[in-house]
């Protein structure tokens, strides 16, 4: 459903807009957000076919992908 949305609202961004220069980057932005919520997605089912013989801890759980999530921003944030 969210890339049926995206791909909906891209196309009349890009039909719909004027005859500036920027609709090529309207058209890239709209292929990224397709593409990073198609590698999420299947992140979410490896995620859950690896881990669906253990029992965790929700909270363990998320609070390790925080970390995580977090030391990848503080090394990466300055060098972007």
């Amino acid at each position: 459903m969210i890339v049926f949305g995206v791909a909906e609202v891209g196309f009349i961004a890009i039909y719909a807009g004027s005859d500036a220069p920027t609709s090529g980057s309207v058209a890239l932005g709209i292929i990224l957000l397709i593409i990073s919520q198609c590698f999420a997605g299947t992140q979410f089912i490896v995620e859950e076919k690896l881990l669906s013989g253990y029992y965790l801890d929700p909270f363990r759980v998320v609070g390790t992908e925080g970390m995580w999530g977090l030391c990848y921003y503080l090394f990466l944030l300055p060098i972007f």
